[in-house]
């Protein structure tokens, strides 16, 4: 049997536009299964696209949906700063910024394992990101310290 091919970049930003419609729509606490599964592989499926290889065409854009998030995360709304991450992804699917973005977000959300590997992803793209180190140790060390305290 065939293998099946695996999505080129133009489905995997097709999804992700999509994600950011569901992610409004769906108002539930935390974040919808499907979104988390399908941010989980689209992220696996982009690992095996090379940074940089392919320049995004909506450049302009997805910086336009980073400052989009960047106002909505500070005026309360993590969906919308979500869903505006998402959208920016979509047009530029390797811009650590953008992950980095709806990492933080899915972290107010309390979706922690999504952001978790948002905030992993965002830097396999750029290893010197320094917000997303920086939060990325946060987290960890916070959840560390949890289990720390659950054993004693």
């Amino acid at each position: 049997m065939p293998e099946s091919p695996r999505p080129q970049i133009s489905d995997i930003t097709r999804a992700l536009a999509h994600l950011a419609d569901r992610v409004l729509v769906r108002k539930s606490a935390g974040l919808d299964q499907y979104v988390a599964h399908t941010l989980k592989l689209a992220m696996m499926e982009l690992e095996l696209h090379i940074p940089g290889l392919e320049t995004p065409s909506g450049l302009d854009t997805a910086r336009s949906f980073a400052e989009a998030s960047e106002t909505a995360m500070r005026e309360g709304d993590e969906r919308e700063a979500l869903s505006y991450a998402l959208r920016g992804l979509a047009c530029s699917p390797h811009d650590p910024m953008l992950w980095y973005l709806a990492g933080s977000a899915c972290i107010e959300i309390g979706a922690i394992e999504v952001a978790l590997r948002m905030l992993y992803h965002a830097l396999w793209i750029n290893p010197g990101h320094q917000a997303a180190r920086r939060d990325l140790e946060a987290l960890t060390s916070f959840l560390d310290g949890g289990e720390e305290d659950r054993a004693a």
